[in-house]
């Protein structure tokens, strides 16, 4: 089953969830916790071909954020999933 997630709602969650964006020729995302940069942080593409992100796009991604499953990153993104549940998440792997 292929899964498809639009890069504005990938963006628009990622900043809800405590990441702050940079831009340059990607869209970065970097993680922080109470002002501090955690060392967690992913990319988005400016490009037409990316207005959606697919299983390849959202695997890597996952591993970016140091999450286990798809479905987990689909909880992040589709806001079931909250930012303090989140940080609960990399705390528990002694990533913050």
């Amino acid at each position: 089953m292929i899964v498809q997630v639009d890069r504005t709602e990938i963006e628009s969650s990622l900043r809800r969830k405590g990441f702050v964006r940079e831009d340059s020729r990607h869209r970065y995302f970097y993680h922080e916790v109470e002002g501090k940069r955690t060392g967690i942080s992913t990319h988005t593409s400016h490009g037409s071909q990316f207005k959606t992100y697919e299983d390849n796009l959202l695997k890597q991604m996952r591993k970016q954020l140091r999450l286990d499953t798809l479905r987990q990153l689909r909880d992040l993104l589709e806001c079931p999933m909250t930012e303090d549940d989140y940080n609960d998440i990399l705390r528990k792997k002694g990533l913050i």
